[in-house]
């Protein structure tokens, strides 16, 4: 499925304003007209630049509307000339794409009246969408120009780079036709959290980090607007969730839990709907079996867990944290075990082989650099540290995620 995505720029002051029927007024941007002392566009930039939001996306072609151009008459610049030329950015490791703008097959003059449209036969073609009228009165007409690639390329952004002909042109909207997949709230980059550590912050009891994993569901649920897509994230979301409630004791009633949810969620018709019904399955689904995780001096012990994962490769004991927090030791030992269930000094090795974990499975990085990049002071005692958490080596758990991609 593609979507038109609105690249952004700054409009030109003094430039040609556009205002479709029903619409709201585009503010444009108009190009340089030559080195002519009287050319009445002589003030305005060679150069634009458009940003695609968000940095870059999977595009099959950009649609340009604007004048296409102003003084590009015969009389002053002949046919065949190339006034302008746009570069289409690529994503990293992506070629640019470039097009030369030639008068009478990509533009041509836009005051003559003439209602053009035409296919190039170059993955370009031009159609009239308007008109709009300059301040001395001159109406020019307003053209779509479409530029497509042929495949899907990784875009970040466009450049329009006028080549000083008379003709000086003005873009009103440029627009990327973007491919818009399935999408996961949790694929991402950034501060994003990704699945793979939603189960990791379960059975760490992390609960501020859960809120904001649970938000970051909502949320992408509801920036996507796929109805079916939202219902699949929240079930996918809540079964990692169940299955990391299993791993410290939970009952086999978490089948039964995901089942009702599954029938509650197929029930709904509407994005928010399945956001908010989400949300609040994931909070009842740990209250269930964690009832006490929000009844303590929980964000005292959130401040801790903050301090905790920004230093846990590091030496720290109970006293350094105690200390950041403002306890005495012993009260926040006591605090510490009640919303979190394990000590300090247990909680501090399980947060080390989850991080390592998560490395072993999504890195190439020697496991040797992974176990002191953590904190442990030999291979050995990482490994059996990791193999009585996880049941398997680290050796074993990377050959058997390899043998997995391998075949999938």
């Amino acid at each position: 499925m593609a979507t038109l995505v609105a690249g952004r720029f700054v409009p030109s002051p003094g430039a040609l304003s556009w205002h479709p029927e029903g619409e709201s007024v585009r503010l444009g941007w108009q190009s340089h007209g030559g080195a002519g002392r009287l050319h009445p566009a002589r003030a305005f930039p060679m150069r634009l630049v458009v940003e695609v939001p968000d940095g870059a996306a999977r595009v099959s072609a950009v649609v340009m509307r604007g004048v296409f151009a102003a003084c590009a008459a015969i009389r002053h610049e002949p046919m065949g000339a190339i006034g302008a030329v746009l570069v289409v950015r690529g994503g990293e490791g992506v070629a640019p794409f470039q097009l030369n703008l030639v008068n009478g097959r990509h533009y041509g003059d836009a005051g003559d009246g003439v209602s053009v449209e035409r296919i190039n036969g170059d993955g370009t073609s031009l159609r009239r969408v308007g008109v709009v009228e300059g301040s001395d009165g001159e109406v020019f007409r307003v053209d779509e120009l479409r530029i497509e690639f042929g495949r899907v390329r990784s875009v970040s952004g466009l450049e329009f780079r006028d080549m000083g002909t008379p003709a000086s042109f003005v873009l009103f909207e440029v627009l990327f036709e973007a491919e818009m997949g399935a999408v996961c709230p949790f694929r991402g980059h950034g501060e994003k959290i990704s699945l793979a550590e939603v189960g990791s912050i379960v059975r760490l009891r992390d609960w501020g980090r859960f809120d904001a994993a649970v938000a970051q569901l909502r949320r992408g649920i509801l920036e996507s607007g796929d109805l079916d897509e939202g219902k699949g994230s929240a079930l996918t979301f809540l079964a990692v969730v169940a299955a990391a409630i299993l791993d410290f004791g939970g009952n086999r009633e978490m089948h039964r839990f995901q089942l009702d949810a599954a029938r509650e969620l197929d029930a709904l018709n509407d994005p928010r709907q399945v956001a908010d019904r989400a949300a609040a399955l994931a909070d009842q689904l740990l209250e269930g079996y964690l009832p006490n995780r929000k009844s303590d001096s929980g964000k005292v012990i959130d401040r801790a867990i903050r301090f905790i994962e920004s230093r846990f490769t590091q030496e720290l004991d109970d006293d350094d944290v105690a200390s950041e927090i403002g306890l005495s030791t012993s009260h926040f030992r006591a605090l510490f075990r009640e919303r979190v269930g394990v000590p300090f000094h247990k909680y501090i090795l399980n947060m080390r082989l989850e991080k390592a974990r998560q490395e072993i499975l999504t890195t190439e990085l020697a496991i040797r650099e992974i176990s002191e990049g953590m904190g442990f002071v030999s291979s050995a005692h990482f490994s059996r540290a990791f193999s009585q958490r996880f049941g398997v080596s680290p050796k074993v758990m990377r050959e058997n995620s390899n043998s997995d991609a391998n075949t999938g």
